[in-house]
């Protein structure tokens, strides 16, 4: 069957009204970044944490600290400037900050499509602008955002480079360069693949002035980072606490879980879409080298298939080095250079009115089918410690003691908590502004680094007061004793924290089940949703006895 062939008034009615659907599609997304500002609540830890460094009272303090956060300064500077302008006292102006970067990168959609297809970003807003992770963690006030906007902007202005290389052109590309390195150290990776799109452009022409014009885009990008080699130097020090082998099985487990988010069959979207994109990109290949006229098409298709390719590869390399269990998030700024990619190669390829039209439709039948699941994600709060630190403010006496497990909560809990009862993290640390590694490290190398906190418990319950614990603590039945491990780097786990953080919650239950008389957890709201990274529950318990055990 032929579908008959549409006049060009036909056509032009197509795409006007393929740009208004996607007009409307852009406005649903930033509904749900919308959705998202409204619930999302208080900050949870590493937000929390953000938010402290760039209320430091001085730049010099900053940066004496800056081992402590994960990113470079860019974020930590933006955040302290909207402060400075007012908009920093409560929790939904700072997390307005966030929201507006979701804007952008939903922006730098927009932008890169234009740039590569003179179209509208149906995929890549289906792909990535509607994705939960996009929406919730690009949002937050992390600095993932602003690596993915920078990212996304160096890449539509690499290619510039690579196709018409002018003065403005290379300028700005290093700019957009610079930026997004300063926004995430792995920026650099991905922007150097970039450079490698540009250089294969450049050398299929024989053009190796322009190829080095391309490479000079990513030097200023890499020199900036030279300051912060001691920064590394000093956070690779603690960091070994928390690092774990990383492998290709671990990195597909997350990715898949971020692609499927808000619905299993998004995953299997990606998979079609992109092998799609990769056979797109051959025909282009071999079209453009049979018919005359199509060497623009041939051009962007050897630099996105260098990308793909490319931003793959370091994405992996990067995430080997960095032995951090990852989650979802990580993977933003693999997700957002795909989708551009996929979406601009599959445009060049859909051009004639019936497939604009099929394409038209099947997102909007893709689009309505998630949309209910995305807006209850979005609804999503990012903690409950906000609550639970309010609710301790009010109910927790002047003589009981609050534990915080595991430790990194304790940023939350100080940032929201007001009451009179003493309160601690599970080991004690003497600073919960920030996440301090480097003091739980010294801890784990301690002999009997909790014993001041059961101290505190037992005097608190012989005293006839309440001890309130917060978190996950492995209670047992029958109750069981936690197992002794030697100071950390001398065992067989290594510097590894995990097995000391399960050890000493496992000690606290252990004690309280030996020795607290009475009780009891707290009911906490069941709506709307909580983040699971930081949805801790709330026990408290009262009375003493010698020993049960």
């Amino acid at each position: 069957m032929t579908l008959p062939r549409l006049s060009d008034a036909q056509r032009a009615w197509i795409r006007s009204i393929e740009w208004i659907v996607a007009a409307l599609f852009a406005a649903l997304i930033a509904v749900f970044h919308f959705v998202n500002l409204k619930h999302a609540g208080g900050l949870w830890r590493d937000e929390a944490a953000a938010v402290n460094l760039a209320l430091f009272p001085s730049f010099g303090e900053i940066w004496s600290h800056l081992e402590h956060e994960s990113f470079p300064l860019l974020l930590t500077m933006l955040l302290g400037a909207w402060n400075t302008i007012g908009l920093g006292g409560s929790d939904l102006a700072l997390r307005a900050f966030g929201m507006l970067v979701g804007l952008a990168v939903l922006g730098a959609l927009w932008w890169n499509a234009w740039r590569f297809s003179a179209s509208p970003p149906v995929i890549s807003m289906l792909l990535f602008g509607l994705s939960p992770v996009a929406i919730r963690w690009g949002d937050s006030l992390r600095a993932y955002g602003l690596g993915v906007f920078f990212l996304l902007l160096a890449l539509g202005l690499i290619w510039n480079v690579a196709r018409s290389p002018t003065r403005k052109t290379v300028l700005l590309a290093m700019a957009g360069s610079i930026f997004a390195v300063q926004a995430l150290y792995q920026s650099i990776f991905i922007v150097a693949a970039f450079c490698l799109g540009g250089v294969v452009v450049a050398a299929r022409r024989r053009d190796w002035k322009r190829a080095l014009l391309v490479i000079s885009v990513a030097l200023p990008a890499g020199l900036s980072l030279l300051p912060y080699l001691g920064v590394i130097r000093r956070a690779n020090e603690w960091n070994v606490a928390t690092e774990i082998p990383i492998d290709l099985p671990r990195i597909w487990l997350v990715l898949h879980r971020a692609l499927s988010d808000p619905n299993p069959l998004l995953f299997w979207l990606w998979v079609i879409l992109f092998s799609a994109t990769i056979i797109t990109a051959g025909v282009l290949l071999v079209r453009g080298k049979q018919r005359k006229g199509l060497d623009d098409d041939r051009e962007v298709a050897w630099f996105l298939l260098t990308v793909i390719v490319a931003v793959t590869i370091a994405y992996y390399i990067f995430l080997t080095l960095l032995k951090f269990p990852t989650e979802t998030w990580y993977y933003l700024v693999w997700m957002g250079v795909m989708a551009v990619a996929i979406d601009a190669l599959l445009a060049r390829i859909v051009r004639n009115g019936w497939a604009r039209a099929i394409r038209m439709v099947a997102v909007g039948i893709i689009v309505a089918s998630l949309s209910r699941a995305v807006w209850q994600q979005a609804g999503v709060r990012m903690t409950n410690l906000d609550l639970v630190a309010q609710r301790l403010s009010t109910e927790a006496g002047k003589e009981d003691f609050v534990l915080v497990h595991p430790w990194f909560c304790g940023v939350t809990f100080q940032r929201y908590y007001r009451g009179n009862a003493e309160w601690s993290t599970l080991p004690p640390l003497a600073d919960h502004r920030l996440q301090r590694l480097d003091l739980f490290k010294e801890q784990m190398q301690r002999e009997a680094p909790i014993q001041p906190v059961l101290e505190k418990m037992e005097a608190t319950l012989r005293a006839g007061h309440t001890v309130w614990l917060v978190g996950h603590y492995p209670f047992s039945n029958p109750p069981r004793p936690a197992p002794t491990l030697p100071r950390a780097g001398e065992g067989p786990d290594g510097w590894r924290g995990a097995p000391y953080m399960m050890a000493y919650g496992m000690e606290v239950a252990y004690y309280i089940q030996s020795h607290a008389l009475e009780g009891a957890s707290l009911k906490q709201p069941q709506f709307p949703p909580v983040n699971p990274f930081e949805n801790l529950p709330v026990m408290n318990f009262s009375g003493w006895r010698s020993s049960r055990f």
